[in-house]
């Protein structure tokens, strides 16, 4: 594909994802009336931003944009690192250590900010890390080749993981064990002002990591011999990747919860409209990603409000959403695909 080309097809995606995001703010159980939109600009800055459009739903859709931008893109990175489409952040069981240590954290009731960061964000950064760490001793990588032990090492931990989720949840009372249940179903419902603010330095990093070694993840997709054999450092690719990817995970789980399929169906999407260059598939996941999770979060407001008039005292959870379509994703590739899934 032409730079041109390129050029142009994500300058229009990101336009049409900048629509979708903006739009998903106006739907839900509560009617947005203009006032409420120009509040900050007819009422004054610090008057107008305290409406519930401005204090509620536009760091919502913030959070939503982020934290499918950042979904998306662990689904490229992984995508290549396992020379598999299916690959997902959740493929190590990173997220599932992060969704026990912020079970562990609903159990105790822990609460507050260390260091300006919010308890359960720490809280799943441990438990990511200690899920990543475990995956590395049950299966160090030989010169990066062994991806298939690796996988069933983030299996073994992802059953682990679970076993103790469903441990606290049965150690809970019944008021945790519903803010838990909710938790683990996916929510953004998170009223946090630094929420997004830690989901965007996650990703900022992810980013990064990228810019710096999109060439030899562009190698790595092909065949981990002829990238070594071209000078790429494989392990160490692969593991900051991992390392990377962990990270944006555990920081998205801590605020969102798990939400799944996210980062398997939008690199598909976007590898279609760009191409399977890393750096363009990246950016244009990235977009695709914040555009789907808004959607999807948008949509999940709207069946409410076709259900209630008025604002109630809970929400649909997105990753019901998410499940649904990654599970309509799946019924499509079994009935194009005859000969199996497609590779990149």
């Amino acid at each position: 594909m032409s730079a041109f080309r390129t050029v142009v097809r994500t300058g229009s995606l990101a336009a049409a994802a900048l629509c979708v995001v903006a739009a998903s703010t106006l739907l839900g159980p509560a009617q947005v009336g203009w006032n409420e939109i120009v509040a900050p600009w007819t009422c004054g800055a610090e008057q107008g931003l305290r409406n519930p459009f401005w204090l509620i739903r536009v760091p919502r859709t913030c959070l939503a944009a982020l934290a499918g931008a950042g979904l998306a893109l662990g689904g490229v990175i992984f995508q290549a690192l396992f020379r598999n489409p299916l690959a997902e952040p959740y493929t190590l069981g990173v997220a599932s250590g992060a969704s026990l240590a912020s079970a562990i954290g609903f159990l105790t009731g822990i609460t507050g900010y260390v260091a300006g960061v919010h308890v359960r964000t720490v809280l799943a950064l441990a438990g990511a890390a200690g899920a990543l760490s475990l995956v590395y001793l049950m299966a160090r990588l030989r010169s990066g080749q062994d991806m298939i032990r690796l996988l069933l090492a983030g299996v073994c931990v992802a059953y682990l993981s679970s076993a103790g989720i469903l441990l606290v949840t049965f150690l809970a009372d019944r008021t945790v064990t519903n803010d838990i249940v909710l938790f683990l179903m996916g929510s953004l419902g998170v009223h946090r002002p630094r929420a997004a603010a830690e989901v965007a330095i996650a990703l900022a990093l992810v980013l990064v990591y990228i810019a710096w070694c999109h060439r030899a993840l562009d190698l790595l997709s092909l065949d981990a011999q002829l990238a070594a054999s071209r000078g790429v450092r494989t392990e160490a690719v692969a593991w900051t990747g991992f390392v990377a990817v962990g990270l944006l995970t555990a920081v998205i789980v801590a605020s969102c919860g798990p939400i799944g399929f996210v980062g398997l169906m939008v690199p598909h999407f976007a590898r279609a409209l760009l191409g399977i260059s890393t750096l363009r598939l990246a950016l244009g996941s990235a977009i695709l990603g914040a555009a789907f999770l808004s959607a999807c979060d948008g949509f999940g407001r709207a069946l409410l409000s076709l259900v209630h008039r008025r604002p109630v005292g809970y929400e649909f959870p997105v990753g019901v959403i998410t499940n649904i379509l990654g599970a309509a994703f799946f019924f499509y590739l079994l009935a194009t695909r005859d000969g199996g899934f497609p590779r990149r």
